[in-house]
């Protein structure tokens, strides 16, 4: 049985925007779900069933479990609700908060059907239309030594194609490499191999379809939908067509900034500058800003007004996309939504679509700050009871407590090897001149040989500093369990650490349980202490 404990928010440093939110009027996060209210039904029958049969057809290769069809299904009759929530798909799943948002969203979704007596579907969209693969192409994982170890898939740039249209290829990403590194951290574990397998994307798939695929096998049970923007992205154009259009579009957009400003709240994304939308095409995505009469593409001098846009988005509807700023529009006037639940600075940026909204005839949806967990296995836990420090102060410092100011320095020859390398890469460099007389080429690669030298001189004086660091005493690695496990890199875990490694050790029990823990309406910092996991194969064996 997992034990959770709560932390004050305001100890953990609350986001800029946290404190202005209950200042905002009709924007203010719902304290009970009682300030959560029904929409009016303002779908057609027809538009039901459309958006009911697109979800469907998207999801089926997935064979989702039973309740992800109902879920579905029951879009279709009047009156049907849904909280959503999203994050765009992540490499071997993501980062922690997005099974926290999603577990919330089913949360709330249950109290709310239990409240109205009607069906409330959780819906997870898959921000599939990002195109920032450097975000999402590697993650962070605690390796044998209790250190951050980067995980990526190689081949890949930081280009425009939107992560949808991304194919992974086993022999192009080097994925062996990747399963085999995680197999040496957790294929002796009980669950390891499944979940390897279930968060390590299969040849073929994008990183849109993987991440789909392991959120619903992972929590389809607990009726969780996940929806690609790309299973309707006819009615997505229809929206944003209708958006643009608008003639009043930068006067609203310009409103809704200026009483965020007006309250003391920050402005998230400002809209005079921000890509309002996207054209896709084989070249990738190509940002439209407000600029001219109405629309501009990014070093274009012409421009087209915004119905001119409109009806080249309605002659071609799966050529276009919303930007982050747009997106909650559109998700809200297409899906039946009720509440949307993020994180503070997505909060942000729906905060300042309110006169929009009015002016499109959108209905103002709740603003749902998520739940923030830490997930503590007990090894963590027996470390920091240990250390003689609470997980909390642990948290509230961003793992600054634990910092040792009289750490022992490190042996001689670690410096002496780096000052041998500094010398090595000045005495390389001094003789450029007299190579250059040889060959001009042969030269200008001296210096670079000098740096390349240093560097990986350096890469063995940190592995010696690591073991002189274990070395040095227990308290070291503790320290080091501590800090890396609650506050990797100075953040808050579910912002760095995947879910994986907790799935690996114990199973999937714990997220049924923590399900079980969360309130409809965040609280507070949920500390998730888990059991111990069972011995590894070759431990047990």
């Amino acid at each position: 049985m997992i034990v959770t404990s709560l932390v004050p928010s305001e100890s953990l440093g609350a986001p800029p925007f946290a404190a202005h939110a209950s200042g905002l009027g009709r924007f203010a996060a719902p304290r009970t779900i009682e300030d959560i209210s029904p929409r009016d039904e303002l779908w057609l029958p027809e538009e039901r069933v459309e958006l009911s049969l697109a979800i469907e057809r998207g999801i089926a290769p997935c064979q989702p479990h039973v309740a992800v069809l109902d879920g579905v299904r029951q879009l279709v009759q009047a009156g049907a609700c849904c909280v959503v929530t999203g994050q765009q798909p992540g490499f071997l799943g993501g980062p922690l908060y997005s099974l926290l948002k999603a577990l919330h969203a089913i949360r709330l979704a249950r109290s709310l059907a239990q409240a109205w007596e009607r069906p409330v579907v959780p819906l997870f969209w898959n921000h599939a239309d990002d195109h920032d693969v450097a975000e999402v192409h590697h993650a962070w994982v605690l390796n044998e030594n209790l250190d951050l170890q980067r995980l990526g898939l190689a081949g890949l740039s930081s280009g425009k194609q939107p992560v949808s249209r991304i194919v992974l290829r086993e022999d192009k990403q080097h994925m062996s490499a990747v399963r085999e590194a995680l197999r040496q951290l957790y294929g002796r574990q009980k669950f390891g191999e499944s979940a390897i397998e279930l968060f390590l994307p299969r040849d073929g798939e994008t990183f849109a379809t993987a991440f789909t695929r392991a959120m619903t096998e992972l929590l389809g049970p607990h009726g969780l939908v996940v929806v690609e923007p790309d299973w309707i992205r006819e009615p997505l154009s229809r929206s944003l067509a209708r958006i643009v259009a608008h003639p009043e579009l930068p006067l609203a957009l310009a409103r809704g900034e200026q009483s965020l400003r007006e309250s003391g709240a920050p402005v998230a994304i400002e809209s005079a500058s921000a890509a309002l939308l996207y054209r896709v095409d084989d070249r990738g995505r190509h940002a439209l800003r407000m600029g001219g009469d109405g629309f501009r593409y990014d070093g274009e001098e012409g421009s087209r007004t915004g119905a001119e846009l409109a009806a080249e988005i309605v002659q071609d509807p799966s050529g276009w996309s919303a930007g982050a700023l747009l997106r909650p529009l559109l998700q809200d006037s297409v899906l039946p939504s009720v509440a949307y639940v993020g994180g503070w600075g997505e909060l942000n940026y729906l905060a300042q679509l309110g006169p929009l909204r009015d002016l499109v005839g959108v209905a103002r949806t709740a603003a749902v700050p998520r739940w923030s967990a830490t997930i503590v296995e007990a090894e963590t836990a027996a470390a920091a009871e240990q250390l003689g420090v609470k997980l909390a102060d642990v948290l509230a410092s961003r793992g600054k407590l634990l910092e040792q100011e009289d750490e022992q320095p490190p042996p001689v020859v670690v410096t002496e090897l780096r000052e041998i390398a500094w010398k090595a890469a000045r005495e390389l460099s001094a003789r450029k001149s007299a190579l250059a007389e040889l060959d001009r080429g042969l030269a200008a690669n001296l210096p670079r040989t000098g740096d390349q030298i240093r560097s990986l001189v350096e890469k063995l004086c940190e592995k010696a500093e690591r073991v002189h660091a274990n070395r040095a005493g227990r308290g070291r690695r503790l320290v080091r369990r501590v800090n890396n496990a609650v506050c990797p890199r100075g953040e808050l875990q579910e912002r760095v650490l995947l879910a994986l490694p907790f799935l690996a050790r114990h199973g999937t029990d714990w997220i049924t349980e923590l399900l079980g823990a969360m309130g409809p309406i965040a609280s507070g910092h949920l500390v998730v202490q888990l059991p111990p996991s069972e011995p590894d194969k070759e431990t047990a064996a």
